[in-house]
């Protein structure tokens, strides 16, 4: 080797941090780093065999029940996972629910307009959410011990207060937001995705959608950087409150009745929902369009699972796996995150 050619080789600089993540990035990991895309696969290879079992499973209707099932959960779902990405949780998703729709409904009956029903409705919701980001952040209850005790409190209050009767038949002009369509696609699903793009932009482009993602990732940090913390807290509580109010009130237009049963278990699909679409429990980490795909997955599950003749225990076993492998995959998102971080800052210093 000439003395020319030795200088190139000395010259020649050492590969980027970029690159020596990428040699370790196999498919497989591409795959499972990316929620969005593994929820596709999953959702796609269930759907192919299950329509190699039945012809149901692609038939229009069946989708359309499948869409709008969705697009209830994926409502709740989305403001839920803001408060995930916040470091918080809300498991009283379920009793607002149910509290935003005979609230809508007792409104509507007594011959209100639909929208001073879904207002009112939805403000309920809020002010529980409210309730519940003021106790966490005020008295420093821990959020699952608050909205624990909203979840048996709220449903309490509406059973007490409905007689745990329901209310309905509903007027006409309410129930047309839930029973009508658009050019073949119900409203549900149309309001839905509205409600989706909102909490999307509002967490990805915005920075009210980075500061909470700074008090997820590390809440001392954010406030010393001069985040309000507190208020910002108490906002996604109020947020997510008023998001599963409306879901109440819109399945009560839907049903062309309210009833003081809606919502249980509610709460445990949404958390569901959200983590299955890669959101971290641990807090910073998470996306609303992945939450969506969450809820989508297990409303391909419920309603394909009954197409195909299994159980309904083995139902929710099936679900419950899923549910476990998503917390694993996120542990395991993780671990390789940081490993990339890793291997990006060593690559740093050695070129540095």
């Amino acid at each position: 080797m000439n003395s020319n050619q030795s200088a190139a080789a000395r010259k020649k600089p050492a590969p980027t941090g970029v690159a020596l993540a990428q040699v370790d990035l196999t498919w497989a990991r591409r795959l499972m780093l990316s929620p969005a895309l593994a929820l596709s696969v999953v959702i796609v290879v269930f759907v192919l065999f299950g329509a190699t079992q039945t012809p149901m499973f692609l038939n229009g209707q069946t989708w359309i029940n499948i869409l709008r099932d969705a697009a209830f959960l994926a409502m709740a779902a989305s403001f839920a996972t803001i408060v995930l990405v916040s470091g918080g949780l809300d498991l009283s998703v379920g009793s607002v629910l149910v509290a935003g729709a005979m609230t809508a409904a007792a409104i509507a009956d007594a011959g209100f307009s639909p929208f001073t029903a879904f207002l009112a409705g939805t403000l309920v919701g809020a002010t529980v959410g409210f309730i519940n980001g003021m106790l966490i952040n005020q008295f420093l209850i821990p959020p699952i011990i608050v909205t624990l005790g909203a979840l048996f409190a709220v449903r309490a209050v509406v059973v007490a207060s409905t007689g745990a009767s329901p209310i309905g038949p509903l007027p006409d002009e309410f129930d047309v937001l839930g029973q009508a369509s658009f050019m073949g696609i119900p409203l549900p699903i149309i309001v839905a995705i509205v409600v989706v793009g909102i909490a999307h932009f509002l967490l990805n482009s915005t920075n009210y959608g980075w500061s909470v993602r700074a008090i997820g990732g590390n809440r001392e940090a954010a406030r010393s950087a001069g985040i309000a913390v507190k208020q910002l807290s108490v906002s996604v509580y109020v947020l997510s409150g008023a998001s599963a109010a409306f879901t109440g009130a819109l399945i009560a237009s839907r049903l062309g009745s309210g009833s003081p049963t809606l919502g249980q278990g509610f709460e445990l699909q949404v958390i569901a929902a959200a983590i299955i679409g890669g959101t971290s429990i641990s807090g910073s980490i998470g996306t609303v369009v992945g939450a969506a795909l969450g809820a989508l997955l297990l409303s391909v599950l419920s309603n394909g699972l009954v197409l195909l003749r299994f159980d309904p225990t083995l139902q929710n076993f099936i679900i419950g796996l899923v549910l476990v492998a998503a917390a694993g995959l996120d542990i395991f998102r993780r671990q390789q995150m940081f490993r990339i971080s890793a291997r990006r800052a060593a690559s740093s210093v050695r070129t540095g």
